[in-house]
């Protein structure tokens, strides 16, 4: 998957917004399907897959709060026809390292407690 688990440094290289948007939200899918076995398939999407690790993994109102900015964003770049660039690239990147840093941590926890994450 690209450039799986990147930085938002690496992220802001790309300077086109669709670029960016759409190469770390399939990197955040990609790793939520992956690390924390969300549910895939057509008729899934992020918001489904944030639900549903949320409710398996814990993961903090923050973190949820951020996942859903970006898939928003994703969406809105996506399907609203009038929206063609993010407000705020560098806020888009940093939301993408906290959430990215959260889930890390979660699958070293996991690891450490004797989980075993496949």
């Amino acid at each position: 998957m690209g450039s799986a688990f990147s930085s938002s440094s690496s992220y802001l290289q790309y300077k086109n917004d669709f670029e960016l948007v759409i190469r770390a939200t399939k990197d955040l899918e990609h790793l939520l399907e992956s690390k924390f076995d969300a549910p895939s398939g057509k008729n899934v999407g992020l918001h489904d897959k944030i639900t549903a690790v949320q409710q398996s993994h814990g993961l903090s109102s923050e973190s949820v709060k951020k996942l859903r900015y970006l898939v928003t964003l994703r969406n809105r770049l996506v399907h609203d026809h009038d929206f063609n660039r993010l407000p705020d690239r560098v806020h888009f990147a940093k939301s993408y390292d906290s959430v990215e840093k959260e889930l890390k941590e979660k699958l070293k926890g996991s690891a450490s407690s004797g989980c075993v994450i496949s």
